[in-house]
C-alpha cells in the first residue's frame, strides 16, 4: 500500500467498521470460468488468450448499484485488490495489470478506483510453456457503498498451451484501458515538472503533459510523502502540492510514479526538481 493510503489508514478502518469483521470470513468457492456471487458484486477468472506473444488470464468484477472497488493506490479510503496465485500449478509468474482509475468522492474523502465493473488482465508466464497452467487464485477486494465490505473469492481456471476458446475480445477491451508504460526517454517527452513558488508555504510543482489529452493525474509517492493533485486551470497542466512529508525533506529523492488518464493513458517515473521557497 502506498504512503498516501497509509497516511489515511484511520479513515479507511472507520469506513470498514463492523462490516469488515463480519465479512472477512466470507470465502467464495472456486468454479472455473463462472461468475461467483459476493456482497454487492460478482467475480470470475477466465482465459484471456494471447496478446503480443504474452499469455493472459482475466479477472473480472461486476459491482451492484453505486458500489465501488479500488485501484492499486486506493486514495483516502478503501483497500486495493490483491491477487494470490501461490496455489497454482506450472506457474512461473502472474502479474496483475491495473486499468486507469477514476477519482471518486466518498462522503468527503477521495478514493481512486472503479464503478460498475472492472477487468484486470493477468500476465501469465508458465513454468513450462508446453504444458497447461492451472491457476488457483485467492482474490481479495473491497466493495464500498455506504459501508465497505472486504470480499475473499477463490477462483480457478486452466490455461492450455494454446487456448481453444479464449475470451480475447474481453482481453483486448481490458488492455485498451491499461495505461502505457513509458521508459525514461518517452517520459521526458511526455511530461515536464516545474517548481513554483507556493502561496501557502507548501512546496508545489506544475506538471505539464506535452502529448495527447490528459483527463486526470494520479501520484504514487515514496513512503512518508503525500501529494494533493488539482488541475492548474490550463489544459494538460496539474498542480502538485506536498501536503505531508518527513521532517526537513521537502521533496522525495526517489522518483514519483505518475499515472495520466485519458484517451492516451500512460504511467511513468518522474523526479521532481528542487522546490522553490
Amino acid at each position: 500500500m502506498s504512503a498516501q493510503s497509509e497516511a489515511h489508514s484511520s479513515r479507511i478502518f472507520r469506513r470498514f467498521g463492523i462490516a469488515a469483521a463480519a465479512a472477512m470470513a466470507l470465502a467464495l468457492p472456486a468454479r472455473a470460468g463462472d461468475w461467483i456471487q459476493g456482497p454487492k458484486s460478482e467475480a470470475r477468472l477466465v482465459d484471456g488468450g494471447f496478446h503480443d506473444g504474452a499469455r493472459y488470464a482475466l479477472v473480472q468484477l461486476r459491482l451492484a448499484g453505486d458500489a465501488v472497488t479500488y485501484w492499486r493506490d486506493p486514495g483516502e479510503a478503501g483497500a486495493p485488490s490483491t491477487f494470490d496465485f501461490a496455489g497454482s500449478d506450472n506457474l512461473g509468474e502472474a502479474e496483475a495489470v491495473y486499468p486507469q482509475p477514476k477519482r471518486i468522492d466518498e462522503d468527503g474523502s477521495v478514493a481512486f478506483g472503479y464503478r460498475h465493473e472492472v477487468s484486470f488482465p493477468i500476465r501469465v508466464t508458465p513454468a513450462d510453456a508446453g504444458k497447461p497452467v492451472a491457476l488457483d487464485l485467492k482474490l481479495d477486494y473491497a466493495v464500498c457503498e455506504k459501508i465497505c465490505i472486504p470480499v475473499h473469492a477463490q477462483l480457478a481456471e486452466t490455461l492450455p498451451p494454446q487456448p481453444s476458446t479464449p475470451d480475447s475480445d474481453l482481453l483486448e477491451a481490458a488492455l485498451k484501458l491499461v495505461p502505457k508504460a513509458l521508459d525514461a526517454d518517452a517520459a521526458a517527452r511526455f511530461a515536464t515538472a516545474e517548481a513554483v513558488k507556493p502561496a501557502d508555504g507548501k512546496p508545489q510543482w506544475r506538471i505539464r503533459i506535452t502529448e495527447g489529452e490528459a483527463s486526470d493525474l494520479f501520484v504514487e509517492p515514496p513512503a512518508g510523502f503525500y501529494f494533493e493533485v488539482k488541475p492548474a486551470g490550463e489544459k494538460n497542466v496539474f498542480l502538485l502540492t506536498l501536503v505531508e512529508h518527513p521532517a526537513k525533506r521537502l521533496r522525495p529523492e526517489a522518483p514519483l510514479r505518475l499515472t495520466v488518464t485519458g484517451p492516451e493513458a500512460a504511467e511513468f517515473d518522474l523526479v521532481l526538481p528542487a522546490p522553490k521557497t
